[in-house]
């Protein structure tokens, strides 16, 4: 069972509270990369080929340990079946068996360079190399295709930062100081990139400057990075999703204008140390943003709404279809300045913090590439679309 120490550190024990192992070995050379929310994620499905195994009769880790390929190929099998014969599979299901069959395969391939093995290791290599060939390429069921990667309709972007500028007679909020954070939010969104998660865990110092020796010109920058302090009254915490995601990017000098504007005029004085913090000053969680997003998307007018709807499919804006709409642009942005699509890949990764084996990249160059032939976006954008052109390359 999946378990929290005091220390906050989470456990895989048997059923006498005995841990695991070889989860515990996994947990040591794999756990600090991810997010706290990812790590119990894959622990659980770590836990779930344990139970599997226990309930044949059998010990993982005393399996894993005598590299015990027969034992360890029948347990794989056995739980690949139970994942697949059920009458409603669930997205979840890929998740788990990818993360459970790694877990084995990368256990066996430590233990494989032990010098202990001896003359075993060749051996031990060609089963290894037969279980890939079996099981490494199964699903347990056909993963649904996800929707198209689009940038938001250029009429629809115009309107909705219509509404989300303070002082517009189209702004649904109340207050001055809400109609302010919630426009750095979207700023810091569909500018910066920002994930949700990662926007509700900003310090309120995450913005730096500097003035560029060679050129003389003052330079904007701003870091993601996780936040260990203990005080956070969310009852679901944020998370940096990746070690990946821990990265500085540059800004433009109008995003970082209207950052100090509310910091400075709108932000007041909270004992919390977040950027984003609410009218009771305590620090916006995930939930309240996405729910900010919808007040917004309620503010568009039905043709709008309609027009998102034949080109997106819903007829409301999410935190992450800002996300989107920034990669389209700077994957745009970046293969007209002439640079090399492998460049361009790399400085993808870095600005929106995705690993350096991550795909994701490739899901906007096809979504810039349809932006271009349908002449979406051009040169004619208005001066707030312009932003993402003055962040320096």
């Amino acid at each position: 069972m999946l378990i929290t120490l005091p220390s906050r550190t989470d456990l895989l024990v048997d059923h006498v509270g005995l841990p695991r192992f070889w989860a515990a070995v996994w947990w040591i050379f794999h756990g600090g990369d991810l997010a706290p929310s990812t790590l119990r994620r894959k622990l659980r499905h770590i836990e779930s080929i344990y139970v599997h195994t226990e309930s044949l009769g059998g010990n993982l880790d005393d399996a894993l340990s005598a590299l015990d390929l027969d034992a360890l190929g029948s347990a794989l099998e056995s739980f690949f079946v139970t994942l697949r014969n059920v009458a409603e599979p669930v997205n979840s299901s890929v998740a788990r068996w990818n993360t459970v069959f790694h877990f084995v395969k990368n256990t066996c391939e430590r233990l494989e360079r032990n010098p202990a093995v001896g003359n075993k290791m060749a051996d031990i290599r060609q089963r290894m190399a037969r279980l890939d060939n079996l099981y490494l390429g199964l699903r347990p069921f056909k993963k649904r295709n996800h929707a198209q990667v689009r940038a938001i309709p250029r009429g629809v972007l115009e309107e909705f930062l219509d509404a989300a500028t303070p002082g517009s007679a189209t702004n649904p909020f109340e207050y001055e100081q809400t109609q302010w954070r919630i426009y750095a939010a979207v700023v810091l969104m569909l500018f910066q990139g920002l994930r949700v998660g990662e926007l509700a865990l900003l310090p309120a110092d995450f913005t730096k400057t500097e003035i560029d020796a060679r050129t003389g010109i003052r330079r904007w920058f701003m870091s993601v990075k996780t936040d260990d302090s203990e005080d956070d009254p969310r009852y679901s915490r944020p998370s940096i999703k990746t070690a990946a995601s821990i990265r500085t990017i540059p800004m433009a000098s109008q995003t970082a204008n209207v950052l100090q504007t509310y910091s400075a005029n709108y932000r007041g004085k909270p004992n919390y140390t977040q950027f984003l913090v609410s009218m009771r000053k305590k620090p916006m969680s995930p939930e309240g943003l996405r729910h900010a997003m919808h007040v917004l998307s309620a503010a568009l007018t039905p043709n709008t709404r309609e027009q998102l709807f034949n080109q997106t499919g819903t007829r409301n804006l999410t935190p992450h279809a800002l996300r989107h709409t920034c990669a389209v642009l700077r994957m745009k942005q970046w293969t007209e300045a002439g640079n090399s699509p492998a460049k361009t890949m790399m400085l993808m990764r870095s600005f929106f913090g995705w690993s350096r084996e991550s795909m994701m990249p490739l899901l906007y160059a096809k979504a810039a590439l349809d932006e271009n032939l349908n002449e979406s976006w051009n040169a004619q954008l208005d001066d707030r679309l312009n932003v993402l052109r003055n962040i320096p390359l």
